[in-house]
This record gives structure tokens, sequence and C-alpha cells, in this order.
């Protein structure tokens, strides 16, 4: 969940929007028959979907394998998108409206000092092994995101300025959140967090081993761990095959004629390593839905006039690129400099990173790899995001003299074959390294290599597999320079707090800073307090600019290009919408297959 939602600007315009959620929240259940032999609770939550058809298996393909199914220590796409299958939270929100509604709480309250909660849960709803969900279970989620014994991204999001929100059971059924102080995107990422269950792993919170909790070794032998209140729950994993989830029988949703949701009885998440053959098997349909890549529209457009798929252009994609480098000062165990320190200090010059920007040919990258299908980015954000978006920040376009020029200036030198040094000889070089398994990052980074050598820079190219990229990224942080990108969530500033914000974990140039270590640093956590301290929509954007400018100044993140994002699906599902941002199946809950019958 990552965008805020909707409002008028001001705190009346805020509490009125919040006023209409709660008047469809108290809607009952319809009382017919139920897909699953198990009651259905009576506050279910009702979709406004088209009724639909029970059964059917779903398959969707993922490059790359989890890294787990913990959610404390998920910090890559494959695992959270797997995870998110069987997670619930308080709130949720609507790709297709832009707006926060009910999820596990039917209702909620704001206190006039815009800083008070008071949620009621729905009262009935069960775990995907039939243990009851209460309050119990909300305080024991947000027990264990605070507990610094456990460090997890969710924390930094939930905490506000650097203090703790004020967790009150009120009864069985209600929760009572006070924030230290008024937090615009409160419901958006305090109140949307995944809960846990507290009967699975509170004896792990008591005694230290949370994070040992569902892993690899859960998942392979013993699935039936991992308790659900999502839609589907994990029947079996084979890793670097395929994930298997079945339906959730205790899903707390159903249709408005009063089936309980998913209509869809399996769903099969396929770990194919090849983005080419994962097209193949898409347009042989051996998988429902497929990301496609620019290279492969042309061929792929035109099978789809024959074969029984369709293709959605979404427009420009919300997910980012960036080169960056390790400017991180610290030491391994045995006291190595992550970085070797003469190539820190390079790192460390604004006029180094420029002229890095500068000397790259990103729009070359668009013509030759994107075959035109993409845009150059400027900014954090790419142009989907059309409400943070800023496009009057510094841009960078390809000019490798002015590149040169700005070396120059900050003290490198040129030999007679071109090759550049530092002012005490050293060579200038660097080792790169990115995600195997995405071939379009792989043509970007050798078009980068060959960018880097007309300026006399040697940089040689590491392609490793995603998994162990992040461990360096995350943990060892024993690389020099990386190029990979971010998913584009929901677009609200506050979604990328961990990578804005100097002690964030995502903040992947020099994370978990206890105090920021550079002055541009200090700025950019001041603003972004300012930016989620206030309910006016425009003060936000204003400060979030501010932001945009900084970075685009500074470039710790060198942004690179964005592909257009083009999915295929197959026309056997129904129920199917492609808002501009979000997955194709974020309802996925509501999808069913249309099977014909012939006479």
């Amino acid at each position: 969940m990552k965008k805020m939602i909707k409002r008028q600007s001001g705190p009346l315009g805020f509490i009125g929007i919040v006023g209409l959620l709660l008047l469809g929240c108290s809607e009952r259940a319809p009382q017919q028959r139920d897909l699953s032999p198990l009651p259905i609770p009576q506050e279910t939550l009702v979709t406004d979907a088209v009724p639909g058809k029970p059964g059917g298996i779903f398959v969707k393909p993922t490059i790359g394998d989890v890294a787990t199914f913990n959610p404390l220590i998920a910090e890559d796409v494959t695992s959270s998108s797997a995870i998110g299958l069987m997670s619930g939270a308080m709130v949720e929100y609507d790709w297709a409206r832009e707006t926060i509604v009910p999820g596990l709480a039917k209702s909620w309250e704001i206190a006039e000092d815009q800083k008070t909660f008071t949620f009621h849960l729905r009262e009935g709803i069960q775990w995907s092994d039939g243990a009851p969900f209460t309050a119990d279970d909300v305080l024991f989620s947000y027990q264990v995101y605070y507990d610094k014994r456990f460090p997890n991204r969710t924390r930094f999001q939930i905490t506000i300025n650097g203090q703790p929100c004020k967790i009150e059971k009120i009864g069985l059924f209600t929760v009572r959140i006070t924030a230290p102080e008024m937090y615009a995107p409160f419901l958006l990422f305090v109140a949307g967090v995944s809960l846990l269950p507290q009967h699975k792993l509170g004896a792990a919170h008591r005694d230290g081993t949370l994070l040992k909790e569902w892993s690899i070794s859960t998942a392979k032998n013993h699935p039936e761990e991992l308790a659900s209140l999502g839609p589907f729950v994990l029947r079996a994993y084979q890793p670097g095959e395929r994930i298997l989830f079945k339906r959730n029988p205790y899903y707390y949703k159903v249709d408005r004629t009063g089936n309980r949701l998913p209509y869809i009885e399996h769903l099969i998440v396929k770990i194919v390593r090849d983005p080419n053959a994962s097209t193949a098997a898409f347009i042989h349909g051996e998988t429902d839905v497929e990301s496609i890549e620019p290279g492969h529209l042309p061929w792929v457009e035109k099978i789809a006039g024959e074969t029984p798929f369709r293709i959605i252009n979404r427009g420009p994609s919300t997910t980012t690129n960036f080169i960056w480098f390790n400017l991180n000062p610290g030491q391994n165990a045995d006291g190595k400099p992550y970085v070797v320190p003469i190539k820190r200090q390079w790192f460390e010059q604004q006029a180094f990173r420029q002229a890095i920007a500068y000397g790259t040919n990103r729009q070359g990258i668009v013509d030759g790899v994107l075959l035109g299908r993409g845009a150059v980015l400027h900014s954090t954000v790419t142009p989907a995001n059309r409400k943070w978006y800023n496009n009057a920040v510094r841009q960078y376009p390809y000019a490798p003299q002015k590149a040169r020029q700005r070396l120059l200036e900050a003290g490198f030198v040129y030999n007679a074959a071109g090759e550049l040094f530092d002012a005490a000889g050293h060579p200038v070089e660097f080792t790169l390294i990115s995600n195997k398994e995405n071939l379009l990052r792989n043509a970007t980074a050798t078009v980068f290599k060959d960018n880097m050598a007309d300026l006399g820079i040697a940089v040689q190219l590491q392609f490793i597999d995603f998994n162990t990229l992040v461990m360096k990224i995350t943990d060892s942080f024993e690389y020099e320079a990386c190029l990979l990108g971010f998913s584009g969530g929901t677009g609200d500033p506050a979604a990328s707090k961990d990578i804005y914000a100097s002690g964030g974990r995502l903040h992947q140039w020099h994370p978990n800073q206890e105090q920021p270590e550079r002055p541009w640093e200090a700025q950019i956590d001041d603003l972004m307090r300012r930016q989620a301290s206030t309910l006016d929509v425009t003060e936000r954007k204003r400060y979030f600019d501010a932001v945009q400018r900084i970075l685009s100044e500074q470039l710790p993140l060198i942004p690179m290009v964005t592909s257009n994002d083009y999915v295929g699906i197959q026309t056997r599902w129904q129920n199917v919408s492609a808002p501009t941002m979000g997955g194709l199946i974020w309802n996925v809950d509501s999808l069913w297959k249309f099977v014909s019958v012939s006479p």
C-alpha cells in the first residue's frame, strides 16, 4: 500500500472523505449460499465486483525466487508479492479508485486532534487455521514491528519523527492508535501494516527467534504453519520451480450474492529465470498474466490477434531504474572498508556523479534498448505518478564533453590515451552490479559501460542473481556501484520514506544512518518530516518538489530510464482491472475464469 487518499485541502476535507468510507462499512453480508462449507461471519466484507464462478487455476510467472516468507525481513518484490497473497490489514488501498477502503477494520473514527484513530474490527473473522482474529493480533503486530530486536522496514514506516505510535486495546474488537504528532499518510501506512498471528508467532517473539520463523525451510516442510488472513494459503513450495497457493476457506470477503471469495481454487507462482521463456509460455497459454518487454511487443502483438489473450498498454511505468555509488563509510567485521577509500572519495564528489549523468546516453537506451517505448528519467518518481512528479528538476542530457569538463574541474586528469586518473594517479575504474534475471538492465548496463569507456572510465559488469544482490546492498555492503530499480507503489512520498530519509533501510547509497552524514541529506530529512505533517496536499507537493530538486542536484541516485508498461492477460479471466498504478492482478480475490460451454 503506497498512495495517499485523495481528499480536499485541510482537516475537514480529510474527515469528510473518511466519513463517506464509513457509510458502506456497516453493510451485512447477503445470506446466500457459500462456496465453502465453513459458515460466513456476520461482519464479512462485501465487495462490489461482478459476481463470478468458483474454480480454476491461475498461473503467474515471476523472475527470481523468493528469499523468505517472513514479512519482517522481506525486502524484494518476489518475496513481498508472495507474502501479500496471505496478508491482511485493517485498511486497504483500492487501486481502481485510488483511495483507502476498509479491510479487517469495518470502520474507524478520527479525533479532533487528527492524531487519534479508533478502529472497529470485524467480528467473527478467522485465520486460515481457524483461530479467531481479534484486537490481540493487532497489538501483537505493532509490538513486533516496534521491537528493536527484530530489524524491519515496517518499523521505520510507522515511526513518526523518531517516535512510535501508542497502541491500545479498547475491547476485543476495538483498537485505538495515537500518533505522536499529526501524520498525513497515517491511514495508508500506519493503519495499513500487514497483521501477524499472535497464536503462531507469539512464542518466537518472546524467545527472540522471530526472524528465523516462516523461513524457506518452513515453506518447504511445514507450509501449514504460515497462517493467512489473505485470499490464499501456502500449500507447497519447490525452490527454483514454483509456489503453490490454495484458496483460503476462511477469507473474510464475499461477493454481493454472498459467495465467499476468492473464486480461484489454486494460484501457482511459476519461477522462470529466462524472460524470453516466460513470454513464450504466456503466448502458448501456459501462464495467465505476463509483463511484456518493449522489445517483445511487436511480435507478441502479431500473435495476439490469433490467440485468446490481450495486451494492455498501461502507459508509462511507475518502476524506476537508477545507478548509485556506495557511499557507506563503514567496515566489515574484519575491519575492511566496504569501499576502497580512494574510490569512495570519487563517489562522494557531486561533480563526479553529475559527470556520470552527463556521460550516460539515456535517450540512446530508450531508443536502442526499449525501442522507443519508454522515457528518460529525471527524477526519483516517473511521469506516471502525475500527482507527485516534479518536472522542474535539473536534467542531464547526454553531453560527453560537458561530462569531461566536470571531471577536470573536480581534479581528475586524462592521459594521452584518453584514460581518466585522479589527482594521485589512480586509474578511475569501478565494478557495477545488477541482477542477471533482468535482460533490460543487462542491456542498459552494457550501454553504460560503453559510455563510461568514452569518458576514459573502465567499468566491470557483474550480473548476479537477485537474492544475492539484495544481500550485498542491504547486508554486506561490499560493492562499488549498482544498477537496480524500485517499484512505484501508490506514489505517495511517505511510501518511499525509507529511501529518502537518511535512517532508512533503502537509503541505498548509505542506509541506516543514525544522523544524516551530509548536509543535503539533513535537508531532505527535514522536508520529508514537513510534508508528512500537513494535510494540505498543495503544501505536501511543494515540500516533495523540493526533495526531488535536491536529489536531482546531488544525484545519490542517478536516474536512468523507465519503459512503458505492457501487460498480457488471458481473455478467459473476468473482473480484470488495469489502473494506472498498481499490479494488474491487485484484485486477484475477485478474478474468475470464464469457460464457454459448447451446445
